[in-house]
């Protein structure tokens, strides 16, 4: 019998481990106004239910304009985001609330400890979340921080949400017709949007950060000011978990957790076959990062690798610039950048390691009157521009403006064949949109079609275009003449092989088109031949080899390493 006992409890407790889940922290979402009576009958009762739940409930109160004569003045500072929500859930009446999206909405009275028991217990979350704040030195932003960590798999239509709120705003007179002299979890803001920040579908052990800054704006106390998150499902309306920030520091999920952040300065439209994009190298560990090893490739093509050395704590970045990437351009192409090694060992989270850029090659736009339109933004002064041809010289350059909301409009000076590189600036760091209004930039070719366009590119904004320019893509293979060993180690010699006595002349180029070299060698017998005239004086990257022996021409990309 004490045996079928074990048993039985082990199949029972077995199962249950592969159950556990986060508990739950519920939300409430309340729409409240200091002109609604019935507000200040339910708020203090549901309030102190609040209070005696701090463990397993938050809140967000929602300021509206209604009832007559709409003069809240906490909604009157935020009335876009206040009015976000409101439309997000169709609220038409206060006061009422949203608890963890669709689990109930209703009036404040309607809520019970008894309610707020069953929906914690019965409502097991599959994400844990952590949040941090923290004013600025000059105490005008906060900065908040929001850890997101699946204990289960979970997909859909996913979001996270920060609003920045005041805990405690205390009148000394009402502000409303109501007499409400107090009010608790103000929304001040939705950070970094009101649309909240999109999340990827998570498997078991996934992790995402979102990061988020607002400027502080009508804030009663400074001492106040906090933040509630929340993970959302924009489809069901379901929150599937909620947190409150705290000012403690974060503790990461990870010791040695290093991620590409951001890539910049890279060409989204290209001609050249060369860009030198600068990466943003992140520390999400606990341990301070040190080192880490960073490799690209190039449509899967390996195309430069280097050893990063610095300090960096959690949550600190680095600019880190690449050097020049030289690649064999395809119509659509992709630059993927790895991280292999994190602090001399194994990246504990490697599903971060790896971050793509997708780029396109540039159309020719031979005998193409090529325009720039430019509309400006609310700070024109923050905005110039440069055309480099194919040499890297500047041959055409504008601003800085000074008419805000104004529009630029003109021809491009692009008569010499080649690929040209337009660039883009803004001193203010956040390109044509938005923190200072809505404007964006865009280069015309034929019929006036954008080649291509820019809007948020934060400081700097490069692109390519190809003017009646002969690129590598143009050059046809006539023949199956062997050329080794490719790739080719620096120092190396490189052979061609002839099946027959031939006149051979040899060219090789760079992957812009530029020719690097020329060799006539004239007549050659049949067997291997060296090309070391060519190739001793090239620095490692890729190169073209046209070989050209009876009467056809032979064409081969040539790795240097």
């Amino acid at each position: 019998m004490n045996n079928r006992f074990t048993l039985l409890m082990l199949l029972v407790i077995i199962p249950l481990l592969g159950l556990t889940q986060v508990p739950r922290m519920l939300l409430s979402e309340n729409f409240t106004s200091t002109t609604c009576g019935p507000c200040a009958s339910q708020n203090p009762a549901y309030d102190a239910l609040l209070s005696a739940n701090e463990d397993i409930i938050t809140s967000i109160k929602y300021h509206m304009s209604w009832p007559a004569p709409g003069n809240d003045p906490m909604y009157l500072h935020n009335t876009v985001d206040n009015n976000a929500r409101r439309t997000y859930y169709g609220i038409n009446s206060v006061p009422h609330l949203y608890m963890s999206g669709n689990l109930f909405h209703g009036m404040p009275a309607q809520v019970s400890q008894a309610m707020i028991d069953n929906y914690a217990t019965n409502n097991p979350s599959p994400f844990e979340i952590i949040m941090q704040h923290r004013l600025s030195d000059d105490q005008d932003s906060v900065y908040v921080t929001m850890l997101i960590r699946a204990d289960q798999a979970v997909s859909g239509n996913l979001v996270a949400q920060i609003a920045v709120i005041e805990k405690n705003v205390s009148f000394s007179s009402p502000p409303g017709t109501n007499g409400e002299t107090q009010f608790h979890n103000v929304m001040k803001a939705l950070i970094p949007s009101r649309s909240g920040t999109s999340l990827p579908d998570f498997e078991e052990e996934d992790y995402y950060i979102v990061e988020a800054a607002w400027e502080l704006a009508n804030v009663y106390d400074i001492n106040e000011i906090a933040a509630v998150g929340f993970v959302q499902d924009n489809t069901s309306k379901h929150v599937h978990q909620a947190a409150n920030s705290s000012a403690d520091p974060l503790t990461p999920f990870y010791a040695n957790d290093a991620a590409v952040k951001n890539i910049s300065n890279a060409t989204s439209v290209n001609c050249s076959g060369t860009m030198e994009p600068f990466i943003t190298l992140v520390n999400y560990g606990s341990e301070t990062l040190t080192s880490a090893t960073l490799e690209f490739s190039v449509n899967g093509e390996p195309v430069h690798s280097m050893d990063w050395a610095g300090s960096l704590d959690f949550l600190q970045t680095t600019t880190v610039e690449v050097g020049e990437l030289a690649f064999f351009l395809q119509d659509e192409n992709n630059l993927e950048i790895l991280i292999s090694g994190t602090n001399g060992v194994g990246d504990d989270y490697p599903k971060n390691n790896v971050m793509n850029y997708e780029f396109m090659q540039s159309p020719n736009v031979n005998g193409v009157n090529v325009s720039l339109f430019i509309l400006l933004n609310n700070a024109p002064e923050e905005t110039s521009w440069e055309l480099l041809n194919q040499t890297g010289e500047v041959v055409q350059s504008g601003g800085p403006y000074t008419n805000p909301n104004s529009v630029v409009s003109m021809p491009l000076e692009v008569s010499d064949l080649g690929c040209y590189e337009f660039i883009m600036y803004d001193a203010g760091g956040d390109g044509l949109c938005c923190g200072q209004g809505t404007g964006y930039y865009a280069v015309l070719g034929a019929d006036s079609d954008p080649l291509f366009t820019g809007q948020s590119f934060g400081s700097i904004d490069r692109n390519e275009f190809a003017y009646g320019y002969v690129g590598q893509d143009e050059i046809a293979s006539a023949s199956s003449l062997q050329v080794y060993p490719n790739p080719l180690e620096s120092g190396s010699t490189l052979y061609f092989s002839l099946e027959s006595a031939s006149a051979v002349k040899a060219e090789i180029y760079s992957i812009t088109g530029k020719q690097m070299g020329l060799v006539d060698f004239g007549k050659l017998s049949a067997g291997s031949h060296s090309l070391d005239q060519l190739t001793d004086n090239l620095a490692k990257g890729m190169y073209i080899l046209s070989l050209e022996y009876n009467g056809q021409k032979h064409v081969e990309k040539v790795s240097i390493q």
